[in-house]
């Protein structure tokens, strides 16, 4: 079978999402690292993969695939093993649900902005404004929120078992938790956090951990 080789950085959340995919599958891939903080994605070699210059890339038996959200849902139905989109329809809905959630309303202020603005701080020693760390952090907090309202009793996002929104969430968090801002937040969400400190002791959580989240 030919192997699977996936573009970009081990740090970006995106492209743990689709390792998570990955190793949850049991399929054998190579990561080949593009640093998009050099401009690497800018590159010719790699607009021609990613026209959008933007990571993760996937590609496997002479086929270029990119966007997250596509990547995984074909590991998922192109792969052995545990499947990781649910088989009931209205359980599926609500993944699916969670992840436009997820993507249009947590991403943006939660990695873009409020990571983004500490990792600066961290690892730049740039001086940043606490007010935009304030803006960023209401619209992180109404997604985070409404995620926990969507869960049922179980032990993930969706129904009793692992699904995609569970691996699109996790890495996203991953970041999160390492800053103030969301310690905070998940303070006053008991599900959400109960959620995370099962996830994030799992084995591919552990498999694809990096010093950056």
């Amino acid at each position: 079978m030919a192997k699977v080789n996936l573009h970009g950085p081990d740090y970006s959340a995106h492209v743990r999402t689709i390792r998570l995919c990955l190793v949850e599958k049991g399929v054998d891939y190579e990561l080949t690292p593009v640093d998009v903080l050099r401009g690497q994605n800018q590159k010719p070699e790699f607009l021609k993969l990613q026209p959008f210059a933007q990571v993760p890339v996937l590609v496997h038996d002479n086929f270029t695939l990119y966007e997250t959200t596509a990547i995984a849902r074909y590991v998922d139905d192109s792969f052995k093993g545990p499947k990781l989109q649910p088989s009931d329809k209205k359980e599926a809905a609500r993944m699916n649900q969670i992840i436009s959630i997820i993507e249009a309303h947590g991403y943006g202020p939660i990695i873009s902005e409020i990571v983004t603005l500490r990792a600066r701080e961290a690892f730049l020693q740039q001086q940043i404004d606490i007010n935009d760390l304030r803006k960023a952090a209401g619209p992180a907090r109404q997604c985070l929120t409404v995620i926990e309202e969507l869960m049922g009793d179980g032990a993930f996002l969706v129904g009793r078992s692992l699904s995609l929104a569970d691996l699109h969430l996790a890495p996203i968090m991953a970041h999160f938790m390492r800053t103030p801002e969301g310690k905070r937040i998940m303070e006053a969400l008991p599900k959400l956090t109960a959620w995370w400190q099962s996830i994030s002791a799992r084995p591919s959580m552990v498999e694809t951990a990096t010093q950056r989240g």
